[in-house]
C-alpha cells in the first residue's frame, strides 16, 4: 500500500522528458477514449512527445520567473507532473496559467493533484501572478469536478481545433490564487491508495 506522504514533488529536468511524455500519452488514452477517435489516441507519437517536453525542459529558466514544471515521484518513479506559467499577456483577465496537470491513472484520486495544484499556485504567486486559468476538454468530468473542488469558476466554453480534431474546451479560472490554495488545503487527503 502506498501512502500519499511518500510522494515527493521536485523540479523537472531534461532527463524527465520521456516519463512526462509517457504520462501525458497514457492520460489522453485513458481519459479521452470515447471522446476522441481511437485512431488519434493510438497513433500518439512517443518520440514526438519526448522531443516536445525535452525542448520545454531545456528552456526552463534557472529562476522560476515565468515557467515551472514539477514532477511527482514515488520511489524513483514519476507518477505525475504539473506545468504553470506567467502569461505574457492576461488571458480571460488572468495573469497565470496551469497548462498541464497529469497523473498516472492508478495514482489518481489519492491527493497528488491537490499537492501539485498547491505547488503550481505557490509558484505562480512567486512569479508575481495573482490569478490563474486552466483548460480542460469538456467531456473530462473527473478533471472538471476537481477544478470545481479547488474553487475554479467556469469562465468560458468554446470550440477549438486540436490536430484537426474539433473539440470543446472549458476554461476555469481563479481571480485569487489564495482561493485555490485554501481550497486545496481544505480537501481531505485519502489515508492510502489501494
Amino acid at each position: 500500500m502506498n501512502k500519499i506522504k511518500e510522494i515527493q514533488l521536485r523540479r523537472a529536468t531534461v532527463a524527465d522528458a520521456e516519463a512526462i511524455a509517457a504520462i501525458r500519452i497514457e492520460g489522453w488514452r485513458t481519459t479521452y477514449r470515447g471522446m476522441i477517435p481511437d485512431s488519434y489516441l493510438d497513433e500518439m507519437d512517443m518520440n514526438e512527445n519526448v522531443l516536445h517536453w525535452r525542448t520545454i525542459l531545456q528552456a526552463l529558466p534557472a529562476k522560476e520567473d515565468s515557467l515551472c514544471v514539477y514532477v511527482a515521484v514515488s520511489e524513483d518513479e514519476i507518477v505525475g507532473f504539473v506545468s504553470a506559467m506567467k502569461l505574457p499577456e492576461p488571458k480571460l483577465g488572468k495573469d497565470g496559467e496551469i497548462n498541464a496537470i497529469y497523473i498516472r491513472p492508478q495514482w489518481q484520486r489519492c491527493g497528488i493533484g491537490k499537492r501539485m495544484s498547491h505547488k503550481a499556485a505557490r509558484s505562480l504567486q512567486a512569479m508575481g501572478c495573482t490569478s490563474c486559468v486552466i483548460w480542460v476538454i469538456d467531456g473530462n468530468a473527473q478533471a472538471r469536478n476537481f477544478y470545481e473542488e479547488l474553487g475554479g469558476e467556469i469562465l468560458i466554453e468554446q470550440d477549438f481545433s486540436w490536430d484537426g480534431l474539433d473539440l470543446t474546451e472549458v476554461g476555469y479560472g481563479w481571480n485569487d490564487l489564495n482561493v485555490m490554495l485554501a481550497s486545496a488545503d481544505a480537501l481531505p487527503f485519502p489515508r492510502a491508495m489501494q
